[in-house]
């Protein structure tokens, strides 16, 4: 079995989310993965593709120009995705077939092959008191499938998250359903104030989600549950992902991640225009962005 974030359950719980974007998954086997294929224009019967979140996993043999041909046929106007910035392509290959290669959002590590893991004084303080008032516990994400929920409904309202990561309920029965994703829960009493989800593969832990209760927020459940996994999977490499929002963001959820890091690594975004003709007219500005694909950018 390939990596989660490629599968075509975990792509397809993706589609089903029914967000308005959405319309299904298509296979890319040059690329060992697949992409959401997403409507432009319903009634035209015009469709562009977009990688899985949070990244797309590009082995580093894959045929990156067989893939794009794929997609090209299928009739997609573009295709955008983000690979996972530990594995697959260099930028250097990516850029002989993207026409948007860059950098997008700045991911902290914590590398345990290579150094100590050392959190910053503030951080060793926030764990200490996390430690002192939560009992952490690996649990299996089906058994706590309401509890998870209420917990990420509360992040979505206190972030007022939208778009693809708003998941649903029906998302998460995807991911309990994988027996390799670890699941951290912090209790306080018999009340759950906080749960972490992460996902291992070939050495590389990537930090999937965390959702804290108001609470948990107040007794430094976040710090302990951080800590806790990062000692579960001691040996290896955490990708703790970067801020939030568009590009490295400043304060908040990158500071909380920095002080636990020990190394960093640049994630890109690659963009590719697979129908000249119709991306021309849907962007007929594209030279006023550099947002990809143009006829997609946030309305100002």
């Amino acid at each position: 079995m390939g990596h989660l974030y490629g599968t075509a359950t975990y792509v397809d719980g993706l589609a089903n989310e029914d967000r308005g974007g959405e319309d299904g998954i298509i296979v890319v086997p040059e690329w060992r993965t697949h992409l959401l294929r997403r409507s432009v224009d319903r009634y035209a019967g015009v469709y562009d593709a977009i990688g899985p979140y949070p990244y797309c996993p590009l082995p580093a043999d894959c045929d990156l120009s067989g893939g794009l041909a794929r997609l090209a046929t299928a009739g997609l106007v573009s295709a955008v995705l983000i690979p996972d910035p530990l594995m697959g392509p260099s930028q250097e290959q990516a850029a002989q077939h993207f026409e948007v290669c860059r950098p997008f959002k700045t991911h902290y590590l914590v590398d345990q092959i290579t150094r100590p893991y050392e959190p910053t004084k503030h951080h060793r303080y926030e764990i200490r008191r996390g430690q002192a008032r939560c009992r952490i516990e690996i649990v299996p994400l089906r058994n706590h499938l309401p509890q998870w929920s209420d917990l990420y409904a509360g992040l979505i309202e206190r972030r007022d998250i939208s778009g693809m990561a708003a998941f649903s309920t029906a998302y998460f029965e995807v991911l309990a359903a994988d027996r390799d994703l670890v699941t951290f829960a912090a209790w306080m009493g018999d009340r759950l104030v906080g749960m972490g989800l992460w996902y291992p593969w070939e050495g590389v832990c990537t930090n999937h989600l965390l959702a804290v209760s108001a609470e948990g927020y107040a007794n430094g459940a976040s710090y302990a549950l951080y800590d806790a996994a990062i000692g579960h999977f001691s040996g290896q490499v955490l990708n703790l992902g970067g801020g939030a929002g568009l590009g490295d963001g400043a304060g908040g959820l990158a500071d909380f991640k920095r002080g636990f890091a020990n190394d960093q690594v640049t994630s890109f975004i690659y963009g590719a225009i697979l129908n000249k003709d119709r991306y021309r007219q849907l962007s007929p500005k594209a030279n006023s962005t550099e947002y990809f694909p143009a006829y997609r950018a946030p309305l100002a």
